[in-house]
Order: C-alpha cells, then sequence, then structure tokens
C-alpha cells in the first residue's frame, strides 16, 4: 500500500510503500511531485515508484534519493538489502 505525503520544510515530496509480508515500510523522499501512484496502490517488485527529485530541504543540495527503511517499526540499515537487490537489476 501506498501513502503519499509532503513535507515543504525537510522531506519535500515523500512516499511511504508498506510491506504487510515483511512488516516493513520503505519510505522514499525528496521526490519531484509527480507522482502515477495513487493512496491505496498495490506495488510489486520492479513496479517503477518515482524518480530522484530536489523537494523539501533538498532545493539547495541537487537531486537526490533519501531511502529509509523500517523493520517492526525500527529502522534498519538498507545496505545489505540494496546490495542484495541489485543482484537482480
Amino acid at each position: 500500500m501506498i501513502v503519499e505525503r509532503f513535507d515543504g520544510a525537510l522531506d519535500g515530496h515523500y512516499l511511504i510503500i508498506r510491506g504487510f509480508k515483511e512488516n516493513q515500510t520503505y519510505r522514499y523522499s525528496y521526490l519531484p511531485p509527480e507522482s502515477a501512484l495513487d493512496v491505496g496502490d498495490r506495488v510489486r517488485t520492479g513496479d517503477r515508484v518515482g524518480v530522484v527529485g530536489r523537494s523539501g530541504n533538498a532545493a539547495s543540495v541537487g537531486c537526490h534519493l533519501h531511502l529509509e527503511i523500517k523493520r517492526n517499526k525500527r529502522l534498519i540499515d538498507p545496505e545489505p538489502l540494496l546490495r542484495a537487490w541489485d543482484r537482480y537489476s
């Protein structure tokens, strides 16, 4: 399920994907305002969820992406997951 929000002071346009099976949330921040996803949409592996942007406080530092993963409501290091995912791309 997708949750989209906007925080002009910090995260800019961001979205949260709730992974119910693994009890994780994936938060993508600083996205541009255009998103093809709507609140409640189902996302599958390989779906494009957004593009790198510079909204919020990223406006002064250039385009980049903030990825935050929480498991059981606790932050986890995303690097091992990113490396594992990269093997499949």
